[in-house]
């Protein structure tokens, strides 16, 4: 178990992850961490974002399984630009 570190918090609220807690967990410059409180503690969990081309498969599938057309969504885009 590593030894625990002291990370002071800034005016803006931000704190610093020591680096060897970083390099252990991979965590990188642009990654995205979900904070939580649980009790007195506050847990970071580092979290994958879904690249584009992952999205837009997951869109075509859910679309396809609802029976939604490219027309649907076209139509349905049309009407919330003309706020109706």
């Amino acid at each position: 178990m590593e030894r625990p570190s002291l990370v002071k918090v800034t005016r803006k609220g931000e704190v610093t992850i020591p680096r060897a807690i970083r390099d252990r967990l991979g965590i990188r410059e642009g990654d995205y961490l979900v904070a939580t409180a649980i009790r007195d503690l506050v847990v970071l969990k580092r979290i994958s974002l879904p690249s584009w081309e992952e999205l837009f498969t997951y869109g075509e599938r859910f679309a396809e399984e609802k029976g939604i057309t490219r027309e649907d969504i076209l139509k349905a885009i049309k009407s919330v630009r003309r706020g109706t």
